[in-house]
């Protein structure tokens, strides 16, 4: 970890945040908690006196992650809900909204208008909270797969066309997040806050869940355990990736930095990768002798899988704004393994 960029980049974020407060949804998702743990951080160390209201659904995992639900006197969690209306009244500075089923949870595949009522009931809901509780401005958590079924080695800007076949229901989370941030364009222009939009690139690291489904998870129990890493694919996808706790970081500059109605594409440049050489990373950096295995599927698209190909998102825009990566990918999988070492 670059230590001083850090210790530069939460003094910046700490001037411009001191004193505001920050509603943040989906505070017990991975992103979430990341955004949540950010701030903490700040009024911890440099004692921002910034005011946290977390959203949660699940008690208990609040609890189990963030301790009893008072013990901290600069967290105001509330219960939020997209099936229910919003009962608690009080002003927020900004709001973070990460919300939502991430396309990793094959959500699409076991229930996909569900996907649909959550992701757009949601950020209604939010968005009209922000438009009546003089609000400054909303970031919406959305994800580098609306740019669809691109395949090209050059890097994905954000003007790029979004290529998406809606009869594909994998697409229908990337659909959602599409409608989304036009939604967010649209509350903007009639009730005067300013949004942006986070494309978040594949992210992990500090706060994944033991259980959680995706790829890199797998990857770290067979690891972990001792067990032989299975490929049912080819492997050859190259994406870049991004540590949760640098796109935590990525969502508060865009929140003080970015310009009105304008997407960002959150990734490490140097993160560019094939899913096939991040199983070879992290077999290395674990330390135990498992081997990486093909066992290709007949039917890759069955299980929910997206088309093999290149898809890399430029993130100059971000850049341009002040922000920086902390973390390489070795720290990051480094990070993920001790979680679920201390998990299991």
């Amino acid at each position: 970890m670059n230590s001083e960029l850090k210790k530069q980049q939460m003094a910046y974020l700490s001037g411009k945040l001191g004193g505001k407060t920050i509603m943040v949804s989906g505070a017990t998702g991975l992103v979430g908690s990341a955004v949540v743990r950010y701030l903490l951080e700040l009024n911890s160390v440099l004692d921002s006196n910034i005011r946290i209201i977390p959203l949660y659904k699940d008690l208990a995992k609040f609890e189990k992650i963030y301790g009893k639900i008072n013990d901290r006197d600069d967290l105001f969690p509330r219960f939020f809900s997209t099936d229910e209306t919003m009962s608690f009244d009080e002003k927020a500075d900004y709001i973070v909204h990460c919300a939502g089923i991430s396309g990793g949870s094959k959500m699409h595949l076991k229930d996909p208008v569900r996907v649909f009522d959550i992701g757009i009931n949601g950020t209604r809901r939010l968005l009209d909270y922000a438009a009546t509780h003089d609000c400054q401005g909303f970031v919406y958590v959305s994800t580098y797969e609306i740019y669809g079924g691109v395949n090209e080695d050059a890097l994905i800007p954000e003007n790029h066309p979004c290529i998406l076949d809606p009869m594909v229901l994998r697409n229908s989370y990337a659909e959602v997040k599409r409608l989304c941030e036009s939604l967010c364009v649209a509350y903007s222009s009639k009730y005067g806050f300013n949004v942006y939009s986070g494309r978040l690139t594949s992210s992990f690291g500090t706060g994944v869940s033991y259980n959680d489904p995706r790829f890199f998870a797998e990857f770290a129990r067979c690891v972990v355990n001792g067990k032989n890493i299975v490929l049912k694919s080819t492997g050859g996808t190259v994406r870049n990736y991004l540590d949760v706790d640098d796109a935590a970081s990525a969502f508060l500059y865009i929140l003080t930095n970015g310009e009105n109605c304008q997407a960002y594409n959150l990734t490490n440049r140097n993160n560019a990768i094939s899913v096939k050489d991040i199983a070879q990373r992290i077999i290395e950096i674990g330390g135990n002798k498992v081997e990486l295995v093909f066992d290709i599927a007949e039917d890759a698209k069955a299980l929910g899988f997206r088309k093999e190909g290149v898809t890399v998102v430029d993130p100059t825009k971000l850049e341009n704004i002040g922000w920086t990566p902390v973390y390489t990918l070795d720290e990051t999988l480094e990070k993920l393994l001790k979680v679920f070492k201390s998990q299991k």
